[in-house]
C-alpha cells in the first residue's frame, strides 16, 4: 500500500511541475546528458554471473545521483527517467552492436501481473521499448514471463535471492527465442540472481546466447 502511495504521489507531482534535472536544476530535462555522463562508471572485468554470456551496464548503484533516479524511476512513477535511461543503455552496449544486428532479440525482465497492476506498468519494459527503439533490433515482452510472484529481492541475502527467483520463470513460445542472440534489460542487478534464472531458462529453450543490459549494477 505505501509503494502504491508513493507512486501515486509520484505521478502526481510530475504532472504539477515541470521537468528539471535531479542534479542540476536545469529544465525540461530529468537528467540531462552532462550529469548523467558524470555517473558513467564501468569497471571492467569478467562476467560473472552463471548462464549470462556478457553483462552491459553504465554505473554502478552507490552512485548517488543514479540511485536516486533509480528509485524515482521504479518506486515514485516517474516513468519519464525511461528516457534518458535508455540511452545510457544504448551507449553501454554501442561498441558490441555489431554483434547483435543479425538474429537478435531484446527481453525485458517480466514483471508478475499482479506486481505490473499494483505498479501500473514493468520499468524493465519501458526501458526495453526505448532501447529497441534507439539501437533497431527487435523486442518481444511476451515471451518470458513471470508465473510466481516472488518477494522482493531488495532485502533479501545473495543466496535467498537465488532461491526466491528459481523456477519463477516460464516461455511462452520456445520457437521465438530458439538460435536468438537475446538482450536480457532490467534496471538493477545487484547479485545478478534474477538474470541468470532468466538467462537459464532462455538457454533452455534454445537461446543461442543471452547477455544483460542494465543501467546499474
Amino acid at each position: 500500500m505505501l509503494r502504491l502511495i508513493h507512486t501515486a504521489l509520484g505521478r502526481a507531482l510530475s504532472l504539477l511541475f515541470p521537468e528539471k534535472c535531479i542534479e542540476c536544476g536545469r529544465t525540461d530535462e530529468i537528467l540531462c546528458e552532462k550529469c548523467a555522463n558524470k555517473t558513467r562508471l564501468q569497471m571492467r572485468g569478467r562476467n560473472s554471473i552463471l548462464y549470462l554470456d556478457k553483462l552491459y551496464y553504465w554505473g554502478i548503484y552507490e552512485n548517488e545521483v543514479l540511485r536516486e533516479a533509480l528509485r524515482r524511476f521504479k518506486y515514485h512513477g516517474i516513468k519519464s527517467f525511461a528516457e534518458p535511461f535508455s540511452k545510457m543503455l544504448a551507449k553501454s552496449i554501442s561498441l558490441d552492436l555489431t554483434k547483435f544486428k543479425d538474429d537478435a532479440l531484446i527481453i525485458p525482465i517480466p514483471a508478475h501481473k499482479e506486481r505490473k497492476r499494483e505498479r501500473g506498468y514493468n520499468q524493465a519494459e519501458l526501458l526495453a521499448e526505448r532501447v529497441a527503439e534507439k539501437i533497431s533490433v527487435p523486442i518481444r515482452s511476451d515471451v518470458l514471463i513471470k508465473i510466481i510472484n516472488t518477494k522482493s529481492q531488495t532485502y533479501l541475502s545473495g543466496e535467498e535471492r537465488i532461491f526466491n527467483i528459481k523456477k519463477s520463470f516460464a516461455i511462452s513460445n520456445p520457437e521465438i527465442v530458439k538460435n536468438k542472440k537475446i538482450i536480457l534489460v532490467d534496471d538493477i542487478t545487484t547479485t545478478g540472481a534474477t538474470l541468470s534464472e532468466a538467462a537459464k531458462i532462455l538457454k533452455e529453450a534454445g537461446a543461442l546466447s543471452v547477455s544483460g543490459l542494465v543501467v546499474a549494477k
